[in-house]
Formats: structure tokens, C-alpha cells, sequence
């Protein structure tokens, strides 16, 4: 998989743009943010670091006047505020995410310690959406309380606390490690001990023949830690009685969903892995589904070609 690596990597860097922000795919003429957060976790373990760091750049200059940042879309050269985002919860906490992979992979704070008060001010603006029960609604607009959101928002607080105290920050780092917590305990409100699966958001549980949200969202406390090891084994248990055959992209989805693999690695299912990232190549990047091939999938893929140890460095 080490060529793969390779191609996927240089797929990955031709989404960006000289601004510094990353398009859904090469030719695409969207800009999503939140995606690209994700995608770019595979940069970083590849060492990337300056495509990473204009991207974040980037970012932290798009954030607008009410604190949050909408997808753009490419007009020509120029790309053009949507004036709409998927999520305003979502976005900045996997933005910590990166930066907290960043940190750890570099060991470098320097460029940061210049923008402390706009990452502080990104916290903030999740905590505006964070409720009494630890939950964040999706939009200021959009006050619903999604299980997926959550487990991103929870482990971008944490992941923001390490920003913080990096930056030495100790006042936002605080704040930021009481604000996870209290998400972690809003994501244990949502589970259902006689259903044995979450809410897949409000007081909504998941149906079983449902690929997305219902099913796909059940693997998100796995992949972020927020379910105990015997909830995470019932819980995949219950997601490949489901869908036996995700790793063949057989969900009635034209999206691979790439991330199921990150929650298979974690399960110790390395044969669903491996089916997944070799299927992944023959029906997505050098097959029919290209189109629904996006930088997240392609981040994705990178990275559990490397925890599997099929990729290479840089």
C-alpha cells in the first residue's frame, strides 16, 4: 500500500488551493472545513506540516464576525462565503483536533502562541452551543443534540485543553477540560442500556436497517472513546449483524464511510481492515466511485494504511 500512500497523498495536497484551503476533491468546487480538519490528521502524520499550517491559517482567518466559519464554494479563483455550514459544534472542535495532532507530531507551538486568543475564542463559540445536560447543539439555528457531534466536540475540548496548555494558557485550558467532561457525561445521558445502543440524536434511537445516521453513528463513541470496552464490543457487534459486509461498502451508500474502518482498527477487526482499505482502491480510487471519493475518505485511508502498516513515510 506504500504507492497508494504516496498517491493518496499527492491526491490530497492537489486540493489545495493558494490560499491555503483544501477542496472537497481536485476538481471540486466546494470548500468544507470540517472535512478538510479531518483529512489533513493524515498530513500531519506524514509530516506535512506547511500545506497544514496555511491551511489553518486559513481557517482561523475565514472565522466570521459571529465566531464560526460557513462552507465556501469556488467561484473561478474566488471562493465565496456560503453563508451555511453542516455544524458550528463539529467544525472548530475538530479544527483542536488537528492542532492537537499537530503539536504532538511537531513539537512546535511557535506559530500558534500569535493566535491564543482566536483559538480561545473558538472554544467559546462551541460553548455557546453547549447546554446544561454537557451537550452541544449542531447550530445556533439547528438545536438538535447529535450523538456524532458530541463525541467530536467531546474529544475537541480535550484535544483543546492540550492546545491550551501548550500555549500556557491555564484559564482556557480549564475551562476547556470542564467543558469535555461535561460532554462526556451529556454522551453517557444518551445511552440506553436496554436498547444497548445511543441516541442517535435527542431521544431518537437508532433502526438497525438504517446505514446513515442510525448505524453509523453507533460507531462513533467507539472511535472517540466514548463508550467502555464492553458497550464498544456490543455495540460493533450489533453494527456488523447490521451491515456484515461494510468493508465491501455493501450499505446501500454510495459513500465509503472510511471512518467504520477507523472503528473496526480500534475493535481489533484488522481482516475487515484490510478488506475494506484493498476494496477501497479497486471501487473508489481507480474505480467507478471516484466522484465519492473526498478529501476525508482519502485522509482516512491513509491513516489505517499506517496504523496497519501498509504505508510509508514521506
Amino acid at each position: 500500500m506504500e504507492m497508494t500512500v504516496e498517491g493518496q497523498k499527492a491526491y490530497l495536497l492537489a486540493c489545495q488551493l493558494p490560499s491555503g484551503a483544501f477542496r472537497l476533491s481536485p476538481k471540486s468546487d466546494q470548500i468544507n472545513p470540517y472535512f478538510a480538519n479531518l483529512a489533513l490528521i493524515s498530513l500531519v502524520q506524514l509530516r506535512e506540516w506547511e500545506p497544514v499550517r496555511r491551511y489553518v491559517d486559513w481557517y482561523l482567518h475565514h472565522v466570521g464576525e459571529h465566531g464560526y466559519i460557513n462552507d465556501f464554494r469556488l467561484k473561478g479563483t474566488e471562493e465565496v462565503d456560503t453563508g451555511k455550514a453542516d455544524s458550528e459544534d463539529s467544525y472548530h472542535a475538530t479544527l483542536f483536533s488537528l492542532l492537537a495532532a499537530w503539536i504532538r507530531a511537531s513539537k512546535e507551538t511557535e506559530w500558534l502562541t500569535y493566535r491564543g486568543k482566536e483559538l480561545a475564542a473558538l472554544m467559546q463559540a462551541v460553548g455557546r452551543l453547549q447546554q446544561k445536560d454537557g451537550l452541544t447543539w449542531a447550530k445556533r439555528s439547528y438545536r438538535v443534540k447529535y450523538l456524532m457531534d458530541n463525541c467530536e466536540v467531546a474529544k475537541g475540548f480535550e484535544d483543546a485543553a492540550f492546545v491550551f496548555s501548550m500555549l500556557g494558557d491555564e484559564d482556557a485550558e480549564q475551562e476547556a477540560a470542564r467543558r469535555a467532561a461535561a460532554c462526556r457525561k451529556g454522551i453517557r445521558s444518551m445511552y440506553c442500556p436496554r436498547r444497548k445502543s445511543f441516541a442517535v440524536y435527542d431521544n431518537r434511537y437508532p433502526g438497525w436497517r438504517k446505514w446513515y445516521p442510525d448505524v453509523t453513528s453507533q460507531a462513533f463513541p467507539i472511535m472517540y472513546g466514548s463508550a467502555p470496552p464492553d458497550e464498544a464490543a456490543s455495540l460493533y457487534a450489533k453494527i456488523t449483524e447490521a451491515f456484515p459486509h461494510f468493508e465491501t461498502f455493501q450499505t446501500g451508500d454510495l459513500y465509503p464511510w472510511m471512518s467504520m474502518g477507523e472503528a473496526a482498527r480500534l475493535m481489533g477487526d484488522w481482516r475487515r481492515v484490510e478488506t475494506m482499505l484493498s476494496t477501497a482502491v479497486d471501487l473508489y480510487i481507480y474505480g467507478p466511485r471516484i466522484p465519492y471519493w473526498l478529501i476525508h475518505e482519502s485522509g482516512r485511508f491513509m491513516e489505517l494504511c499506517l496504523a496497519s502498516g501498509r504505508g510509508g513515510g514521506s
